[in-house]
């Protein structure tokens, strides 16, 4: 978990090599597509998804509707996507559409946006 939040930060440039330039043999980032999101309630959401070339890591960056920027990294899923520091928020995506799971102060997983369908 925290692993994964560290190569994110690294890769979105929040950190830098304690060698001070990235090594020709080190995994190169690909910047994949910027998708938008159109959820049941009339919210709006942007996802852009990322991986290494060397597909080591994929990860997500969100804008929610509020404005926040979440990055979480893909995790293991039987269907479609899953993308969670499996800490506060989850974002799944099959096909063209996504849900977002946020937990509740008991610590359930509660879906906060919902049928969320990509408009581009």
């Amino acid at each position: 978990m925290l692993l994964s939040w560290f190569a994110a930060a690294v890769l979105l440039g929040g950190l830098s090599s304690p060698h001070g330039s990235v090594r020709a043999d080190e995994p190169k980032l690909q910047t994949g597509s910027r998708v938008r999101y159109l959820c049941s309630g009339g919210e709006r959401l942007e996802a852009t998804y990322y991986q290494l070339r060397d597909r080591s890591l994929a990860f997500v960056r969100l804008r929610l509707p509020e404005g926040r920027e979440l990055t979480l990294p893909q995790i293991a899923s039987a269907s479609g996507a899953r993308f969670s520091a499996e800490q506060d928020f989850t974002w799944w995506i099959k096909g063209t559409s996504g849900f977002l799971q946020r937990r509740d102060a008991q610590g359930e997983w509660q879906v906060t946006l919902k049928d969320c369908d990509s408009t581009t």
